[in-house]
């Protein structure tokens, strides 16, 4: 009885001091917009430990950042006492041998990790900045970045990604632009860029070759290792791939912010452990965007050389088993189709992805593959978080159709993870359903309830 009276003066207090986290409050300026909001949660266990955790909302003018402040501490009954730990605000000690620059690295790190995310502007302006994880980004016409989210770390964990996009004018280099992108500044595992520029563009004269825009990309794993263990106990280890992009593409529809552009690229992919040869691919198709809230790409991908992988730092690379890179590969004589459609509230942190593939080969389609994803990272209505995908496979052994297909649940992955706040309780659930062939299912539930305050 005592520690529950505890924890709920603990909570209280926090309230109190937080000014009622939740609800948005005037700081007197004329261009602060949402001024402040967040969530509060505190969480206690039997052992006698607890912690609070608030993720206050910032937002002036085009700026917006989200902080992620955590503090923990231990309380007693009998007598009742309460001990802070602010261990975690203290910056680290310096360890032996450690130079002046790791130890520097090492205060950033911890102290970075205060900061969920913070933004300027918005994606295809002439100036965007975003400091946090990496969420539905997509590079250029997405040869090589499609639609990323890093999934390394839970929904509600933050990390240090940087994503920038550049307009040349700003430098004062006419008519080119640059995009770059790492999911972690400190210890990346995905490094990319792009250079682009419209070299036949004047401002006296307008054709359609003038709108006509050639880009360089390029992205790497720098750190990555994919390990597989064969029968004979024999570990195979390779560093990730290199992947460029050489792209060319034309403009077919510009209208207000609406954009669309037909584009070509040449696709090469360096040698690596498991491939000792270069994969070089062609690809085609239409992407365009609306401002930053609608983004799709259609595109048919050609191999001609070598291994070539597909969707090779998709969501989840990090992850990949052997059998897994190995089942992307796109053999020669066989085409790649694909289709995603993609809506990004990201002022929300609410995320909606559709994603079509088929292979194309012999006159014949196969390996038809349908996505659908919805993440959510912010506070929406009662939902704090959610992760939430939707697969159906094609096996050529079913001979489904593709339309027919998508009414039944047969070879369907369904998961979720998802944090819901109905006061004064916080629920974590994770979900997980596969159907077979026969469209038997198999589920998976774990649940946890944490006492918040809103």
């Amino acid at each position: 009885m005592h520690k529950r009276f505890l924890l709920v003066l603990i909570t209280f207090l926090s309230a109190c001091i937080t000014l009622s986290a939740g609800s948005t409050i005037d700081l007197g300026e004329s261009d602060l917009q949402g001024s402040l909001s967040g969530i509060l949660e505190g969480t206690a266990t039997s052992d006698g430990s607890f912690s609070l955790s608030l993720t206050p909302d910032f937002v002036v003018g085009n700026f917006a950042f989200q902080l992620d402040l955590k503090i923990k501490g231990t309380f007693e009954t009998d007598p009742i006492t309460l001990d802070f730990d602010f261990s975690g605000w203290k910056p680290p000690l310096k360890e032996d041998g450690q130079s002046q620059s790791e130890f520097v690295i090492s205060v950033l790190k911890q102290y970075s990790s205060f900061i969920r995310y913070a933004q300027w502007g918005q994606r295809y302006d002439k100036l965007y900045l975003r400091y946090g994880k990496l969420s539905g980004i997509t590079i250029g016409d997405g040869a090589l970045i499609n639609g990323f989210f890093d999934t390394s770390v839970s929904v509600r964990m933050a990390k240090p990604g940087l994503d920038i996009m550049l307009d040349g004018m700003l430098l004062g280099i006419p008519f080119t632009g640059f995009e770059f992108l790492t999911n972690d500044i400190f210890e990346p595992t995905l490094l990319s860029w792009r250079i682009f520029a419209r070299p036949l563009y004047t401002s006296t004269s307008k054709s359609l070759f003038s709108e006509l825009e050639t880009g360089v990309s390029f992205a790497s794993n720098p750190s990555s290792i994919y390990t597989t263990t064969y029968a004979d106990d024999s570990a195979l280890v390779s560093e990730s791939r290199r992947l460029i992009s050489i792209d060319m593409g034309i403009p077919i529809l510009t209208w207000e912010s609406l954009k669309m552009v037909f584009f070509s690229d040449l696709l090469l992919q360096s040698p690596d452990g498991i491939a000792t040869q270069p994969g070089v691919a062609t690809r085609y198709g239409i992407w365009g965007h609306w401002k930053s809230l609608f983004i799709f790409n259609t595109s048919i991908t050609v191999p001609h050389f070598g291994i070539y992988y597909a969707d090779y730092f998709d969501t989840g690379f990090e992850s990949k088993t052997y059998a897994e890179l190995k089942d992307s590969i796109v053999a020669i004589g066989t085409n790649r189709l694909d289709a995603q459609f993609a809506l990004n509230f990201a002022s929300k942190g609410a995320y909606f992805t559709t994603r079509l593939r088929s292979d194309y080969a012999n006159g014949a389609y196969s390996n038809y593959r349908f996505l659908a994803t919805a993440r959510i990272d912010k506070r929406l209505l009662n939902i704090v978080s959610l992760d939430l995908s939707y697969e159906k496979l094609y096996p050529t052994s079913t001979g489904e159709a593709f339309f027919d297909g998508l009414s039944t649940l047969r070879n369907v992955e369904i998961g979720a993870t998802t944090v819901i706040n109905v006061k004064p309780y916080s629920f974590d659930i994770g979900l997980s359903m596969v159907f077979d062939e026969e469209a038997n299912s198999t589920l998976e539930v774990e649940t946890a309830v944490r006492i918040s305050i809103l």
